[in-house]
């Protein structure tokens, strides 16, 4: 057991901690979600820290002045680690803080005991004939399922009162009292709290939850936790473009001439954008406007499929963002072709490009309704970017919630992934429509910039002419 098998142990305990959090977030509470999250997350750092430590002691370079410097760093993001620890302690639950922490270390013993099993004889004979393992495989769905039965299910909440106005909150508080009846601070829940009712917030169509979302409703009387939930979509938004930077600084500072995985993975991602931008825009233009393209299209493409992520959300889906991405294409279009053309080539293109008389006598029909379509393109790449997105999140919560009413029908303690063939849908429908977007952006650019092909068939048509 060494490296590798340290990264399929984080693996594993990234995946199983997002649903044993989502899972204790749903029927224990945001702050017991939040405190289950934390502590995996606390975990998982503290063992990479670790390991950095004991691979720069046990390494044979270990005097050289790189080696002492991750020691020591390491050493130090340990004791600050532990430091934040004690921070968490502090203000969650130390119970699912414990249970969290020690998730890791469970799925390395089970992972050790089964690679113990796997290899041991009797594993070998009991698995060695099919009739066997389907009869082994059944005998522990039908126990599974008889113990699932028995899980007691949670109570049903009390459908929660709206609160219609601020003087109901205030009035509500003011009855109420500063304290309950168990002598602790009166909490109002997150949905009826006086910020949003202040704001004239309303309840509409609700997403899944996001990590910032979780933070909020374990906070619901901290400024900070609504101010995070205020810039919740500028966040996520920050978030993915600081990932991809941060990729594609790792792609170029480790360059090989026999490229490794990741290295091959990158080059190919370019490659591929380069062939089709510049087979779109021509060699002459192509070049200058691929890292353009590219980027843009990387970005949409993360944030779309940002949603399908535990905890995670599309910023896509909301239309400030898609606006924005739109009129950045639309500023950076007019200022090719304000370059490009120069002031008077591009009125001319915004003219119709009148040659003739009568082109030139339907200028003042002309020009309105192209400055018009120039202002129509933004508004459709915004409206059905932000509307096929935002369709897809609502049509997997809608699925979702439809699997969870099966409680009561089934007996289980989850509900059925009812919306789980519909992720493998938004995953299509979503690289299709960051494709749409980028290709309409790159005709966009296209129609900005001089037309040589034109001239030169003026220039064959007048040599012709005049032989």
């Amino acid at each position: 057991m060494g490296l590798e098998f340290l990264a399929r142990v984080r693996n594993t305990s990234l995946w199983l901690g997002g649903v044993a959090a989502l899972m204790t977030f749903t029927y224990a509470g945001p702050r017991a979600g939040l405190a289950a999250a934390a502590g995996v997350a606390w975990s998982l750092v503290n063992l990479a820290l670790l390991q950095m430590l004991v691979i720069a002691l046990t390494g044979r370079a270990r005097e050289s002045l790189g080696v002492v410097v991750r020691t020591w760093g390491s050493a130090a993001g340990m004791l600050a680690w532990f430091g934040a620890g004690a921070f968490l302690l502090s203000r969650l639950s130390p119970v699912w803080l414990l249970i969290g922490f020690l998730l890791p270390f469970a799925v390395i013993v089970f992972k050790a005991v089964s690679l113990l099993i796997v290899g041991s004889r009797a594993w070998a004979a009991l698995t060695r004939h099919p009739r066997r393992n389907g009869a082994i495989i059944a005998a522990l769905a039908i126990a599974a399922y008889a113990a699932l039965s028995l899980w007691p299910l949670p109570a049903a909440t009390p459908a929660r009162a709206t609160v219609t106005s601020g003087a109901a909150v205030s009035s509500a508080q003011t009855h109420a009292g500063p304290e309950s009846e168990t002598g602790e601070p009166a909490v109002e829940p997150y949905a009826a709290s006086s910020h949003e009712v202040e704001h004239g917030e309303e309840e509409g169509p609700q997403k899944f939850a996001n990590f910032i979302t979780v933070i909020v409703r374990a906070f619901p009387q901290a400024g900070w936790a609504h101010w995070l939930h205020d810039w919740e979509v500028i966040l996520f938004s920050l978030l993915f473009a600081g990932v991809i930077s941060l990729i594609a600084r790792a792609a170029a500072a480790k360059r090989e001439m026999i490229p490794g995985r990741f290295q091959a993975a990158v080059e190919y991602l370019v490659q591929s954008g380069y062939d089709f931008f510049v087979g779109i825009l021509g060699e002459k233009h192509g070049p200058r406007f691929v890292p353009f393209l590219g980027t843009l299209f990387i970005y949409i493409l993360c944030m779309n499929y940002a949603g399908l992520i535990p905890f995670l959300d599309s910023p896509t889906s909301n239309l400030n963002v898609t606006v924005a991405l739109a009129v950045t294409v639309f500023v950076y279009a007019q200022y090719i072709g304000f370059r490009e053309l120069g002031a008077v080539g591009w009125l001319d293109h915004l003219a119709g490009n009148p040659r003739t008389l009568i082109s030139w006598l339907m200028v003042p029909l002309m020009l309105p309704i192209h400055v018009l379509g120039e202002f129509a393109k933004p508004i459709s790449l915004a409206a059905r970017l932000f509307g096929n997105v935002f369709g897809e999140d609502m049509l997997l919560v809608a699925f979702a919630t439809l699997g969870i009413t099966t409680l009561s029908a089934t007996g289980l303690p989850f509900g059925l992934p009812l919306h789980l063939p519909f992720m493998f849908l938004a995953l299509l429908t979503g690289g299709i429509q960051a494709m749409i977007f980028t290709v309409l952006s790159t005709i966009y650019i296209l129609l900005m910039l001089p037309h040589e092909h034109e001239h030169e068939a003026e220039h064959e048509a007048v040599a012709q002419h005049a032989h």
